[in-house]
C-alpha cells in the first residue's frame, strides 16, 4: 500500500515477540559481542507480556553467519515453516 519492502522493527523484547507470533517476521538479525554483564535484569530479544495468551516456542534456521571486528558474530535466521 505503502511501496515499502523492508522494515525493521526494534521496539524491544515485548514488540517482537508480538511480531512474531502474528507471523509478520522472514528475518531475525542478531549480533553477539564477546562480553557478559551478569545482569539480572537484562532485556531480551524475544518477551511475551503477562496479559498475552501463551504460545508455541518459535524455530528459526539459521541463514547465514559472518565474524565481524572485535571477534563478534552477526546471525541471520528465518523463521521455520
Amino acid at each position: 500500500m505503502f511501496g515499502i519492502e523492508k522494515l525493521m522493527v526494534a521496539g524491544g523484547g515485548l514488540i517482537n515477540w508480538s511480531f512474531a507470533q502474528a507471523g509478520l517476521l522472514d528475518e531475525v538479525s542478531v549480533v553477539m559481542a564477546p562480553v557478559a554483564d551478569g545482569s539480572t535484569s537484562a532485556v531480551s530479544i524475544f518477551e511475551k507480556a503477562d496479559f498475552l495468551p501463551e504460545r508455541k516456542p518459535l524455530a528459526f534456521a539459521l541463514k547465514e553467519m559472518e565474524r565481524v571486528n572485535g571477534g563478534g558474530l552477526w546471525l541471520r535466521y528465518t523463521p521455520k515453516k
